[in-house]
């Protein structure tokens, strides 16, 4: 199946590279894209963090491989970095396909004053005085309390993938899904919180019949 499309991979903060590899791997055998793009998106964990930095740069790998527009696949944090992009430019993007991140056992185990903060934005945490690693670990889970308003102003196609048995993400996707303008929610039948690693060639496989749908 030709796709054409330049795609651009954004991995949540704690995805390994063998990770990324993969799915590039995966992608090259179910569709004929332009080409796969992979920025540097982590960030400072000793400053304030700022979504706009990475997202920045994603918009400058764009621009000096000579891409207009893009195909943004996120994970965690990567998923908040592509809504900023999308959200801000989007004449930049052609379509998103997101996942988020939130872990049964940071619900489970967090101590009360974490529990509290965990309902505000990340903003307001942060500006409470949390440290940075604290933030990022709140925004790579992709709560509604911080995609809402970014969701909310992203006019591009958007899927949202989430496996069937993932308990603690069901929910978050559901209303990722709801809050996009063009937002569709994909349920991967009996996949478990770790499918998009242990299953790279599902995530290719779903990104090209989404895209072919589009066309």
């Amino acid at each position: 199946m030709s796709i054409g499309h330049t795609v651009v991979l954004l991995p949540g903060m704690h995805d390994p590279n063998t990770a990324t590899t993969a799915l590039k791997t995966a992608l090259a055998k179910v569709a004929d894209l332009a080409q796969v793009l992979t920025p540097e998106i982590t960030v400072s964990r000793t400053k304030p963090v700022i979504l706009e930095d990475p997202a920045q740069r994603v918009l400058g790998a764009l621009s000096a491989a000579g891409i207009q527009r893009a195909v943004l696949i996120g994970h965690g944090w990567g998923s908040m970095v592509g809504l900023e992009v999308a959200a801000t430019r989007d004449e930049r993007v052609t379509a998103l396909m997101l996942s988020t991140n939130a872990r049964l056992e940071r619900i489970v185990l967090r101590s009360l004053y974490y529990g509290i903060l965990s309902l505000l934005p990340a903003t307001v945490v942060q500006q409470l005085g949390v440290r940075p690693p604290e933030v990022l670990d709140l925004l790579d889970q992709v709560r509604p309390v911080d995609f809402r308003s970014l969701a909310e102003r992203v006019p591009a196609p958007a899927l949202v993938v989430v496996g069937e048995q993932d308990v603690a993400n069901r929910g978050p996707s559901a209303t990722l899904a709801e809050s996009l303008p063009l937002g569709n929610l994909r349920v991967v039948p009996r996949a478990g919180g770790e499918w998009r690693t242990q299953q790279p060639d599902v995530v290719a496989k779903l990104l090209a019949e989404f895209l072919s749908s589009l066309s």
